[in-house]
């Protein structure tokens, strides 16, 4: 049975890392090894997960992030937004490209809607995403 608000959701148990510029080298440009590390694990989750594919067309990322520990216990509030750090779109498409890699999406051109949150957690870091169906 459908869900009415949303088809498919999971969690994926990571840091959110952004997209970084890619590297120059001569003629070459590549990626800098600890994103394509990072892009490998994503997609080794989302496959861990065996979601079934699909025509998604809308998509909802909320990025939690811990506090650094140098935050003093006192100051942690949980569900803060987070405005100071990581470029919305930069963090999107990190997940994005995951999701293309892991076989869940055809292109992430599909999506026509993108919704991107960041939050501040007192527990570990996690991305929590919620894909629809056209």
């Amino acid at each position: 049975m459908r869900n009415k608000w949303f088809d498919v959701e999971f969690i994926l148990d990571i840091q959110g890392r952004p997209t970084p510029r890619p590297r120059f080298n001569g003629k070459m440009a590549y990626m800098p090894k600890a994103y394509t590390d990072y892009q490998k694990t994503l997609v080794n989750l989302i496959k861990a997960k065996n979601l079934s594919n699909g025509d998604f067309c809308r998509i909802h990322m909320v990025f939690h992030f811990s506090y650094p520990k140098s935050t003093p216990k006192y100051r942690r509030i949980d569900g803060l937004p987070l405005r100071q750090k990581f470029d919305g779109d930069n963090l999107a498409k990190g997940v994005m490209d995951a999701l293309e890699k892991a076989g869940m999406v055809e292109d992430d051109r599909q999506f026509y809607q993108v919704r991107v949150d960041k939050y501040r957690t007192t527990e570990t870091s996690k991305i929590h995403v919620k894909l629809w169906e056209c």
